[in-house]
Order: C-alpha cells, then structure tokens, then sequence
C-alpha cells in the first residue's frame, strides 16, 4: 500500500521493534440484531469493478490462531476503505489503518493487506461465526461513515455502530455520489471456527462427490454445471428497445446430462438449474463454491442458456459491446453476468487450471431454437456492425494477467459458436448440438491419441467437426486457449 512517510515506518520497526498483533474478532458482548455470528446483507453495496480474496479464498474456513491475508485488486484508481464486519456484530476499519493512512490504490494492482513490509499481522480469534469483509473503492476521498476515525487513536479504528447500521450509512454513502463519478464495491466471507456457510440450493439439483481426496481416477478440482430453461418474464429492455427472452427446451436437460458425465472424472460437481441460476446464484457459486479448489487444481464452469449483449460501459470491447449471460431472474433483477465480472470470478479463483464451456451464443436471433435472445437489425447499428468479440476470447486473453499474486493462469474456454453465429437446440437430439457432441467425446470418442484420457484439445477438435457437419457449417464452435494450455476433462479410470 501507498504510505505518506514509508521510511518513517521502517524505522519504527526497526528500533522499537514493535510487532502488532491484530485481533481479528474480540469475545465482548453480541449486540442485538447482528449477534450470533450471523451475517448480513453486504451483497446489496455491491458494485463490479474491484475484487476481494483472501489467501484461502472467500467461503474458507479459518481455525482460531491462523493468520489471515487479504488482497485487493480495483479496475480504477481511487480511495479504498475496507470495513471488517466480526461474528460479534462489531465492525472495524482495517485499511487504512493508523500504520496505511493513505488509502488510494492505483488501478489494476494487487495490494496486500497486510504488505509483508507492515509491522502487523492479521490473526484470528473468538468468538466464531461468519466474519465479512467489505472494500469500496471510491474515485473521490469519500467519508462512508458517519463516525470520523481518520485521528486514529486506535491502530484499526472501530466503530460504534453495528455492522447493520453501517452496512445502511454505506448505502446511503455511495447513493449520493455522482453518476460521473466512479466507485465500486465488493465482499468477501469466511467462517471462523466452524464450517465454511455453503450457498443454499435445491438437493435435487446438487450433487458433490463424497470420495476421499486419495482416490484414484478422479481430477482434483469442481465442476459448477449451469442450465436454464424458464425464462418465464421475458420481456426486458435493452439499449432503448423492448426484446424478450423465449423460454428453452433442452438446457436444463444438457446441464443435468454433463452432470453425469462430469461426475466420472471430478471429484465435485454441483448442478444448478432454473431459479436456482438466479444472478446471485451463479455468482455465489463461482465465487464461494468454485472458489473452494485448491491451488494447482482444476475448476470448471458449464453453462448452458440464453446469452446476449449489452453496451460495452468501460470502452474495453472493441465491437462496443459487452458480451452477457442471462440468469433466470434477469427480468426482475435486472442484472447480466456480464464478460467483464465473469472473468473477475474465473481468473480470481485458486485453482491452477480452469475451463469454461458455455452452450450459448450472442448473435441475435428471431428463432426459438437457438440460445440467445430476439433482436432486431437495428439495435445492431450502434455498434461497429461486426460482433468479434466472445466472453472465451476475453477470459483468455486475460487470464495471464488478472490472476492472484501475478502468477500465470491456465484457462481454456469452449464456446458453442462463432461471436455472429447462433447455437442450435436440435429437435431430432433433444439437446444443444454443442453439448451433444461434448457429451459423446468426454465418454471417449474424442480420445484421439487412445491414451485413457480426454485432453481439452481433443475434445475441441471432435466437437467442432461434428457440429460443424450435423449444421452443414452454421455452427463453428471456438476454443480460446487451447493451443497455449494442456488440460484434461477425462482422466484414466
């Protein structure tokens, strides 16, 4: 972190040789409302831009004597303030802080909390329960709070306030701020002394793999499988106009079909269908649940359903556009898991390698029959006329970069066709051709070296041959990574 006086620190470690042991969670009385451990809303201050992790990743579960360590990452520069919100329903400020006054954090850097320079380290201690962590980024030095704690009398300022109390001053804090005016927003839980809160979802819908972390055959690592089919309120608007979204027939059957395959080599697998794959549910479940593999593992993420675009809001697309993937609760929520928030996720999870597959397309369509939604020539004239861009491109173009501790990243991506091209739900399969064709090679049609196993390589390869002749050359899926990344779905059983 950015310090006023870095040397005068130094100094101060140096010849009073002072250590700070700094107490996470203290065993003073609950107060009501926020006690218990319990946790609350801090999803509702969110905004995309900046990202939160701690060593072990959000949703881990952190023993009473562990040392905890944070990092931050903001796509802008600006002023960060992150609020510890404690099992005991007390909050504390832990950046800045009396030793890190200055809190401005320049753009897409990682800042670690607390730097190995710092004369402190973060610990963890009673009671137990959910601990949250909240960091805001704002573009201008912004007072959050109603409490004025920049005197530091304390080496982490608490506030007296309840951390309900201050999730609502947050609120109304970043409400008034001006719409030309930059700020972001970003959480991140994890359980103290008890075991990690997992998002709540239907057990039809859920399956995780029991067998010890021994067993052979299996790839160390989770698959989240996504499928939606109820679009039920499909009428939304977009860029001025008014579209809707058909209902599908056959993605929740895919999802729940690569569920089972998937199950053969992962020693994990969550499914995730229809209003289960709310906004909040997906993101819950790449960034708490997909979020708990381990350095060096693989994580993948399946979607199949309906994408789209929207008007690219930071200028990094070149066609103009931000390419989407709509949850079930689009027309209510009003929110897309939007290409830029998903690589975030993806690229900020621990796991060594990570593919993601996604069974949908962003053309353009009148056609129920394909996955994305209705719209017409005109919305397009905005635009540069040509959609060349895909969410796969993007995620792997950047997942050398936008990874924790600067270490490179292994992401391959599969998508169901080309950025203009639509991906077909066939009546004659019952299943998206993409997905068809996937199932059959992870059973063994795409090992083509005869080796036991399915490198994603492979798998491309059979999958975009076969879907190209079953659609005479409509559909051309992609593959962004798969000449630079060595990554199998199938392992020898």
């Amino acid at each position: 972190m950015k310090r006023t006086e870095p040397f005068y620190y130094l100094r101060l470690l140096s010849t009073v040789a002072i250590f700070v042991l700094m107490l996470l969670t203290h065993a003073s009385a609950a107060r009501a409302g926020d006690a218990g451990g319990k946790g609350v809303n801090v999803e509702a201050v969110e905004k995309r831009g900046v990202r939160i992790w701690t060593e072990k990743g959000c949703n881990s579960r952190y023993e009473l004597g562990e040392v905890l360590n944070i990092r931050v990452k903001s796509r802008k520069s600006g002023y960060l303030t992150l609020f510890d919100l404690m099992p005991n329903g007390e909050v504390q400020i832990l950046f800045p802080n009396k030793f890190q006054q200055d809190n401005y954090v320049e753009a897409d850097s990682i800042y670690e909390i607390p730097a190995s320079a710092d004369p402190f380290r973060l610990k963890i201690s009673p009671p137990r329960g959910l601990d949250q962590l909240l960091a805001v980024v704002t573009e201008e030095k912004k007072k959050l709070v109603r409490e004025d704690f920049s005197f530091y009398s304390q080496n982490f300022p608490k506030l007296q306030d309840s951390k309900g109390e201050v999730i609502q001053q947050v609120q109304k804090g970043v409400e008034v701020i001006p719409k030309e005016s930059w700020w972001a927003a970003d959480s991140c839980s994890f359980s103290v002394g008890s075991s990690a809160a997992k998002p709540v979802d239907n057990q039809d819908d859920q399956e995780v793999d029991p067998e010890d972390e021994s067993s052979q055959g299996k790839l160390d690592g989770r698959a989240l499988v996504i499928g939606i089919d109820d679009y039920s309120n499909t009428r939304f608007k977009n860029m001025g106009r008014v579209y809707r979204f058909p209902s599908l027939q056959y993605s929740v059957k895919d999802a729940r079909k690569m569920r089972e395959v998937l199950k053969e080599d992962f020693r994990e697998v969550r499914l995730m269908t229809d209003r289960d794959a709310t906004y909040k549910g997906i993101r819950e479940g790449i960034k708490n649940w997909l979020a708990g593999v381990e350095p060096g593992e693989t994580a993948a993420l399946y979607f199949s359903g309906h994408g789209a675009f929207q008007t690219d809001m930071d200028g990094d697309d070149e066609d103009g556009l931000d390419e989407v993937l709509v949850p079930h609760d689009y027309a209510e929520v009003e929110k897309f898991v939007v290409d830029d928030e998903l690589n975030d996720w993806l690229t900020g999870l621990p796991a060594g390698k990570v593919v993601y597959i996604a069974d949908s397309c962003h053309a353009g369509t009148s056609s129920k029959a394909v996955r994305t939604f209705t719209i017409s020539e005109q919305a397009k004239s905005g635009t540069s006329g040509v959609l060349g861009d895909s969410i796969g491109g993007d995620l792997s173009e950047s997942a050398s970069l936008n990874t924790k501790g600067g270490s490179s990243k292994g992401l391959v991506a599969l998508e169901a066709s080309q950025p203009s091209q639509n991906a077909i739900e066939d009546e004659e399969l019952k299943q998206g051709v993409f997905t068809h064709f996937l199932i059959e090679g992870l059973k063994g049609s795409a090992d083509k070296d005869g080796d036991g196993r399915i490198a994603v390589e492979e798998l491309f390869s059979f999958s975009k041959q076969n879907v190209l002749d079953y659609t005479d050359n409509e559909q051309a899926p992609m593959c962004s990574g798969c000449d630079r990344v060595k990554l199998y779905l199938s392992v020898a059983k």
